[in-house]
């Protein structure tokens, strides 16, 4: 729904199943979700977010782009219903951020 999701989640954020804090279900939940997405983050269920990065500064960059995107998108749905993004243009966007102004923006 927003450009920034398609440039760095390459779509909407997964949703991943509910897991019982103690063992290792919330790291199989967060695996098995991220698995097939090119997203960084995953809202668990009954949790919250958790997100991957090749760091811990790439996660919490992560972290904090999927809290924007989500407060975002909760005002806009007050006002009605998010016009969507085609997939071809997420997929271009996604491309775009990941191999070339993502990365100038790191370097710079």
């Amino acid at each position: 729904m927003l450009t920034m999701m398609g440039d760095e989640f390459g779509g909407p954020i997964p949703v991943g199943p509910f897991a019982v804090i103690g063992d290792d279900s919330i790291g199989r939940g967060i695996v098995e979700t991220l698995r097939d997405s090119r997203s960084r983050a995953v809202l668990m269920q009954n949790h919250g977010p958790f997100t991957i990065g090749s760091d811990a500064k790439d996660a919490v960059k992560a972290a904090v782009m999927c809290e924007e995107v989500a407060r975002t998108v909760h005002i806009s749905r007050q006002l009605g219903e998010p016009l969507p993004i085609p997939q071809e243009l997420i997929d271009s966007l996604f491309a775009r951020y990941q191999n070339v102004y993502g990365q100038h923006a790191e370097q710079g």
